[in-house]
């Protein structure tokens, strides 16, 4: 018998790279919060990781709410849409399979106010008329049943340095998830479809490579990271990667062991951006660190910074003011056949955007639409590219030579060549 379990998404307190393999079918639970604006994009992060955990095979959503849980201090109901929009958005990211807890909402217990698929207001409601239109939609996309996923771009995501990174006695807090989220919601907005892969992976087929602080690196891992650089591979390193080794002792070498040389640069010391250390009283102001240069100039970092020394590597940005005034913020260097960027702070939006662009753009790679729109997510599965309107408004997308109008948390799926 084929056996699989419920994981949960980014779950802090087990190591899914060694659970998945224990497991024929990846499955997942799935509960966004409807009133926070970023959940369509940290929902797609999590379909992403999910099917990669499996190694790009189709995948099963085996929970998800059919409008508001019971659990958080304020249970917002999903609107009108959304339900379904998040259903196509798990199809779009390669789900074979969508189920609900509950199948009829409960009347007693702790989980009575938890929604069903058929509520307390029985089938005169939303939700029931919707839950009925999806599952008569499905029934016509048959095709696109056991199909992959296509993602030229990684990310790099470690149990492990998820673990260290966040606990106690270490240079600053740096919430792990989050600063991954970080990059992802930009290639999310972008339309840039991304596979998370674990550091021993072979990274050889991605055009380029996203590590934000892999904390805890085997040099095998380092190792890897530089033969994919020097092979033309495109990576994109951040602050806090290459720290300790497996054992928790400090890298040997010094911090970044061998990316040290693949990335051009040399870290003195940290200098994390801190105020006074106010946390007893809940307070705790963390000041932006200003940066400009040729990437952009009035950029402004958060969560980090540091003494950077370049050792051959091009600085694009530098720290400006303060005791870091003129210190290296972002590189780029050339590496073998590839190319290497290295961030020493996480920059705001802007910035991202623009050292994504030269990531990107140096690596040739192409997002599934040639302009983002507003609210609206495109992923290909097979031979088809799912349009998902996550915004209550009408939206315009044109694909594949044709316009297509997507109603508020509208969705559509598009039928494009093989070739394209």
């Amino acid at each position: 018998m084929p056996i699989t379990t419920n994981f949960m998404g980014f779950f802090k307190g087990v190591d899914y790279w060694r659970w998945a393999k224990e497991v024929d079918v990846v499955s997942d639970d799935s509960y966004p919060d409807p009133a926070d604006p970023d959940s369509p994009a940290y929902g797609a992060m999590v379909r992403d990781l999910v099917r990669s955990l499996g190694g790009g095979r189709p995948w099963i959503l085996m929970e998800q709410a059919s409008s508001a849980v019971n659990w958080r201090r304020r249970n917002a109901a999903k609107p009108a849409g959304m339900n379904r929009a998040l259903s196509y958005q798990a199809l779009g990211r390669g789900a074979d399979g969508i189920l609900y807890f509950q199948w009829r909402q409960s009347v007693a217990g702790a989980e009575k106010f938890h929604s069903g698929m058929l509520p307390h207001g029985g089938t005169e409601t939303k939700t029931w008329r919707e839950i009925e239109q999806l599952g008569g939609e499905l029934a016509g996309l048959d095709r696109v049943r056991g199909t992959r996923v296509p993602a030229d771009v990684a990310i790099v995501f470690d149990w492990d340095s998820w673990w260290s990174i966040e606990q106690e006695a270490t240079p600053a807090e740096i919430p792990y998830v989050q600063h991954a989220f970080a990059w992802y919601r930009e290639l999310h907005r972008r339309t840039v479809t991304v596979d998370f892969v674990a550091p021993s992976a072979d990274l050889s087929r991605y055009r380029a490579v996203i590590v934000p602080s892999l904390f805890v690196a085997t040099a095998e891992a380092l190792g890897a990271l530089d033969t994919y650089v020097r092979a033309g591979g495109r990576l994109l390193v951040t602050f806090q990667t290459g720290i300790t080794d497996e054992d928790a002792h400090i890298t040997a070498g010094g911090y970044l062991g061998v990316l040290a040389e693949t990335l051009g640069v040399r870290v003195e010391e940290f200098a994390p951006p801190a105020g006074p250390d106010l946390a007893g009283t809940g307070l705790a102001p963390v000041p932006g660190t200003a940066f400009g240069g040729s990437l952009v100039s009035g950029g402004t970092g958060t969560l980090w910074s540091e003494y950077l020394h370049s050792e051959g590597a091009d600085v694009i940005a530098a720290f400006e003011g303060g005791e870091l005034d003129g210190w290296p913020a972002i590189t780029a260097h050339s590496r073998g056949e590839g190319r290497a960027w290295y961030a020493a702070t996480l920059p705001d939006p802007e910035a991202m955007a623009a050292l994504l662009d030269a990531v990107l753009g140096d690596a040739g790679v192409s997002p599934v639409l040639p302009e983002p729109v507003a609210g609206v997510e495109a992923v290909r599965r097979g031979d088809s590219v799912f349009l998902v309107n996550h915004a209550p408004r009408e939206a315009r997308v044109t694909l594949a030579g044709a316009e297509h109008v997507l109603e508020p948390r509208g969705v559509a799926v598009v039928e494009v060549d093989a070739a394209d």
